[in-house]
């Protein structure tokens, strides 16, 4: 099967079917899981399909060739989804070339990986003989305002130019931060089908006051002194030691949920994109460069002491900026 070229916001799943195979290149996360949710969506309404799902930087050359070549008594037919294929070593990637040889006609491979080199025979076979789906991040505003137009048109809403040209200017460029920038907007609106620049205002997010941003990087980098000069600054700015607390807890919740997605093998292209809602996007790779610094066990560690430090700021008695102190510098200290 001749290559075929196509990108991610224009792909036709009215034309999947079984016996095609799909190369998805690129680091979108959200452009990757919408084609594949979009395959998967149709190959599940024609067929009894069994679907299976393998990371490169982790499966063996045995295991994923049983993936392509067995089936089960409980399916007609079989998707296999292979991420991270660019981390894959020769030998597993063999395997997957292999499989482009004699194709099965019952069986869709998809094949996701952040680049090609097509220096090699192994990625000639799997290029050639797959549609590929270019899945790039956006370079440009006008991508973001076109994919916004699609995704309109498809719920039935509408925008006045002033309001497209504020979402697309206003917005992280990023599909998935657009994605539920959105979701929120469709939220607020309702039944509604315009949708206004003041709607635009209330639902678009703001930006954090820089001591704040200052704050999370001196711990995210156990910088125990400027940590604490950042906290005595909030806490002149009329911040409450709660809400330091509560930021404090937060970030290290987010630490924690990077570092246990590492050990499920996702990417931090695949984090950033996909499981940091509440992190803004400028900020992620900080955050992931952050996560580095604390282990999973340092991070648990930091939880007891977040727990403790809790019970001791409900308490009346207790000197509650003097806790909030101590708690930063156990944290930065914790290893």
């Amino acid at each position: 099967m001749a290559e075929q070229d196509n990108k991610a916001l224009a792909f036709d799943a009215s034309k999947v079917k079984l016996g095609t195979n799909y190369l998805l290149v690129g680091s979108d996360a959200y452009l990757i899981d919408s084609v594949i949710k979009q395959i998967t969506l149709v190959l599940k309404k024609k067929e009894d399909i069994d679907v299976s799902t393998v990371y490169g930087d982790e499966v063996k050359a045995g295991e994923l060739g049983e993936y392509l070549d067995t089936f089960t008594i409980f399916s007609s037919a079989k998707l296999v989804i292979v991420k991270n294929a660019e981390k894959m070593l020769k030998k597993e990637l063999e395997v997957v070339a292999d499989y482009f040889e004699s194709p099965s006609d019952i069986q869709c491979l998809i094949v996701v990986t952040e680049k090609t080199d097509a220096k090699y025979n192994a990625w000639k076979k799997i290029i050639s003989g797959s549609q590929k789906v270019q899945c790039d991040p956006p370079k440009f505003v006008s991508e973001i305002r076109n994919w916004l137009l699609a995704e309109l048109s498809k719920e039935g809403k509408s925008m006045n130019p002033a309001a497209i040209n504020e979402f697309s200017d206003r917005i992280e460029m990023d599909y998935f931060s657009a994605a539920n920038e959105l979701t929120k907007l469709l939220l607020l609106v309702g039944d509604r089908k315009q949708i206004t620049q003041q709607d635009l205002n209330l639902s678009l997010s703001g930006n954090r006051a820089g001591t704040q941003i200052d704050f999370f990087r001196a711990l995210g980098r156990r910088n125990i002194k400027i940590a604490l000069e950042s906290c005595t600054l909030m806490l002149q700015a009329d911040v409450e030691p709660l809400q330091i607390f509560f930021g404090l807890y937060r970030f290290y919740l987010n630490l924690y949920r990077v570092n246990l997605m590492r050990e499920k093998h996702l990417t931090d292209n695949e984090i950033a994109q996909k499981h940091m809602n509440d992190v803004f996007y400028s900020q992620r790779k900080e955050y992931l460069v952050f996560a580095k610094n604390y282990s999973l066990k340092a991070l648990e560690s930091i939880f007891g002491v977040l727990l403790e430090t809790d019970s001791l700021l409900k308490s009346s008695l207790t000197d509650k900026t003097l806790q909030i102190e101590l708690c930063i510098i156990q944290a930065c200290d914790t290893k």
